[in-house]
């Protein structure tokens, strides 16, 4: 049977993150992609220099003609530009009667540390969307932001992790690339156990999408009948091999490499 996720975010001039980063993703495992677009960013390999914001009304449109059409098995949901944005898509959420898993990726920062997304958005992001999402794939920043707990070794990931559960998420998965300098630790919260994912550290400046791209995996698996804990397992295997194939586009931070096969 053919799996149908809609992604929601931005579009990205480069190609490396965003909807076409998921729409990729989603090719290479077998599940199809439909895709709406919150904002449209002019970026490269080095950086952000504009945003420009999808009005929300058209966002809504963009939603409505794939539910109305499509049926969806999952929902991702990236990096959104407004309170506006969030506050559309939440009120869709309920008024379509979406009920799929829906996997929240909530960017905050950009890979050069550029803040994306101002308080009263953030603040909308956790008052109005956490409560409807399945799996959040937060990084420790984020998972920090998000939760209002400091994070500094994986006692205060896992504090961080029931916070933001409490605020919602039915699963939490702190991205731990931040929790240890020899090792890329993960974070899975279940809502009443903690799974910690383990795996060598990899060398690489083929990173560009890396949160998009992992946030995506999980969430096509799941649409398939996989497990959370396995298809997190699968991610992180596919973006160490994706991290380490040699693909070199742009002067900045390389992106992953999406031809390879799963």
């Amino acid at each position: 049977m053919n799996r149908t996720i809609m992604t929601i975010g931005p579009f990205d001039s480069s190609g490396a993150t965003g909807i076409i980063a998921d729409i990729k993703t989603f090719q290479t495992f077998r599940v199809y992609g439909a895709a709406v677009a919150t904002s449209i960013l002019a970026q490269n390999t080095q950086g952000i220099s504009g945003v420009f914001p999808v009005p929300m009304e058209f966002v809504g449109h963009q939603i409505e003609a794939i539910v109305q059409d499509m049926a969806l098995h999952g929902v991702k949901i990236g990096y959104l530009s407004s309170s506006f944005n969030i506050e559309i898509i939440s009120s869709l959420i309920d008024a379509l009667n979406i009920k799929c898993p829906i996997m929240v990726d909530p960017v905050i920062y950009n890979h050069q540390g550029q803040k994306l997304l101002d308080d009263p958005a953030i603040e909308v992001l956790i008052s109005r969307l956490l409560p409807y999402s399945y799996a959040i794939t937060p990084n420790v920043k984020e998972a920090e932001i998000l939760s209002g707990v400091e994070i500094k070794d994986i006692n205060g990931a896992k504090e961080s992790a029931k916070v933001i559960a409490g605020k919602g998420a039915k699963n939490v998965i702190i991205t731990g690339s931040d929790l240890q300098e020899v090792r890329a630790l993960d974070l899975w919260y279940d809502g009443s156990h903690f799974h910690i994912f383990d795996a060598p550290r990899i060398a690489s400046k083929n990173t560009l999408g890396l949160g998009c791209t992992f946030s995506s995996i999980i969430i096509a698996l799941i649409s398939k009948g996989m497990g959370v804990g396995e298809s997190i397992e699968k991610a992180k295997q596919y973006i160490a091999k994706a991290m380490q194939h040699p693909f070199v586009i742009g002067k900045g931070p390389g992106p992953l490499n999406h031809t390879l096969p799963m």
